[in-house]
């Protein structure tokens, strides 16, 4: 079956979707206290999570198991990243909110952990852009994103682990879970293109070793 929906198409339907779904969670939400807030402001990053995990295991997920769905996937990567970044950009309207209007209700660790994410989120989405990009030498861009994407990841895992030690809830482990099998599926990759690497230049040794 070829999956037709791509590139932008892809990005408003995905973005389209978040938006609604973490808007149907305002009603459980009240604006006149931070703990009010704090439905809303876990719900984005629920509803945002589960793209980054697919922007960030995609090209694993293609070495793995090559097929059309995975070459999709792996085609669609940008915009995917792009409507989880507009998924955080309401978390952090709702976090920005809060503290604006009642002080940061958060420890420095955390605040420190929600700014790193920020930033480097920030960096990753204005960088996806040609006119952005092009300021930057391809190995550059590279490392910022590789660099960026396991930031991302790390501050996830983080703030996730933190919560399962506290709250313990299915839910909190299973994102937690979702998360570092995301990171093992990663490792999985470059093992395996690793030992495809040594393969070929082990043949090649031999290929050329004289008779």
């Amino acid at each position: 079956m070829k999956l037709t929906l791509n590139a932008w198409s892809l990005f408003w339907v995905l973005a389209l979707a978040t938006s609604v779904t973490i808007l149907l969670g305002l009603p459980e939400a009240d604006s006149h206290s931070a703990r009010g807030m704090s439905p809303i402001i876990l719900r984005s990053v629920r509803c945002a999570l589960p793209l980054f995990l697919v922007a960030f295991t995609a090209s694993s997920l293609a070495s793995l198991w090559p097929s059309a769905g995975t070459r999709w996937l792996l085609a669609n990567r940008r915009y995917i990243g792009l409507a989880f970044a507009l998924g955080m950009a309401w978390h952090f309207s709702f976090v920005a909110y809060t503290i604006w209007s009642f002080g940061n209700p958060l420890n420095a660790k955390a605040t420190a952990l929600d700014v790193l994410g920020f930033v480097f989120l920030a960096l990753l989405t204005l960088t996806s852009f040609r006119w952005a990009a092009r300021r930057l030498s391809r190995a550059n861009w590279r490392r910022l994103h590789k660099t960026g994407v396991y930031v991302i990841w790390l501050v996830a895992t983080a703030i996730y682990f933190h919560s399962v030690r506290e709250q313990a809830d299915w839910l909190h482990r299973a994102i937690f879970a979702a998360l570092i099998t995301a990171f093992l599926l990663r490792v999985a990759a470059w093992t395996k293109m690793r030992l495809a690497r040594r393969s070929k230049a082990t043949a090649s040794t031999h290929a050329i070793q004289p008779r």
